[in-house]
């Protein structure tokens, strides 16, 4: 319980997530300034659709642009989301402009030639940047607001939605006349940071779910609590086949204590049916919200 206090309070504390911010505000700007300039890849998000406009309308800036398009979405998290969360999305979105102006002005550049190389360490750079910074009560930008929205509204997963709204950018991209060959590598670069932004999220939430179904269930249950700190949800059950009652006990568990629980269940009940599935997040109950 003094565990579970301790990382409720860190993770809610200002420090953690402004820590959790520059990390990965700092990791995204590494690629935004020092890989993708240099290889002529297109931007992602809101950026990316600034560029496209200053590409038509040359008078207007890049930030200019990227201040209009950001601005509702800035006003939708007022609104939708939480206050707290668009103050730490706006330090987030410092840390990754400010991070990118140091690089700049110290010249920095990634010494990748290759241009698939180049695509797949920026896609790692940007995947855990980003994954990072949710992790957190914030974000990195204007467009998380729309996904921390989505996934919360409709459970749509962030990377698959960045995904998504930078493939629209990329085809945009090549109607207006950028090369092919840069348009694909953007697009393997944003497909690697979706798949590892949503990989980041989860990676200290996965966890296995088991089922057994047992005729001994509340033996096993009390077995098992008295051994590991499991908490197990105890259903009825009945054979289709068989017609016998059976106990099928719910519970989630880590790589670590699988083995363990299984040999408590077996070693109860040699009988009984063990069922594993792989889960992509739990949270409440005696684990931690992510």
């Amino acid at each position: 319980m003094l565990k579970k206090t301790y990382n409720r309070k860190l993770a809610e504390s200002i420090p953690w997530n402004l820590f959790l911010l520059t990390v990965g505000g700092s990791l995204q700007a590494l690629c935004l300034q020092c890989i993708s300039p240099q290889h002529d890849f297109l931007s992602t998000g809101l950026m990316g659709l600034s560029l496209l406009a200053h590409f038509l309308d040359q008078e207007t800036s890049v930030s200019i642009w990227y201040f209009l398009f950001s601005m509702p979405f800035y006003v939708l998290g007022w609104f939708v989301v939480s206050r707290r969360f668009l103050c730490y999305t706006l330090y987030g979105t410092f840390v990754t402009t400010l991070a990118g102006m140091f690089y700049n002005h110290m010249g920095y550049v990634i010494p990748v030639t290759n241009e698939l190389y180049a695509a797949v360490l920026g896609g790692m750079l940007l995947g855990t940047g980003g994954g990072i910074m949710l992790r957190s009560l914030g974000s990195g930008g204007a467009l998380d607001i729309v996904s921390v929205f989505l996934r919360n509204k409709w459970n749509i997963q962030i990377g698959q939605f960045m995904l998504c709204f930078n493939c629209v950018v990329f085809a945009l991209g090549f109607m207006l006349g950028y090369d092919l060959d840069h348009v694909m590598a953007s697009i393997i670069m944003i497909f690697i940071s979706a798949n590892l932004l949503d990989y980041v999220l989860g990676m200290f939430n996965h966890r296995k779910m088991v089922l057994i179904i047992s005729g001994r269930g509340e033996e096993m249950a009390e077995v098992i609590m008295a051994s590991e700190p499991f908490g197990i949800t105890l259903l009825r059950g009945k054979g289709a086949y068989s017609g016998q009652n059976r106990e099928i006990l719910l519970t989630v568990t880590n790589n670590m204590a699988l083995k363990r629980l299984e040999t408590i269940v077996f070693g109860v009940d040699p009988h009984a049916l063990f069922i594993v599935e792989n889960t992509f997040y739990v949270a409440g109950g005696q684990f931690r919200r992510g």
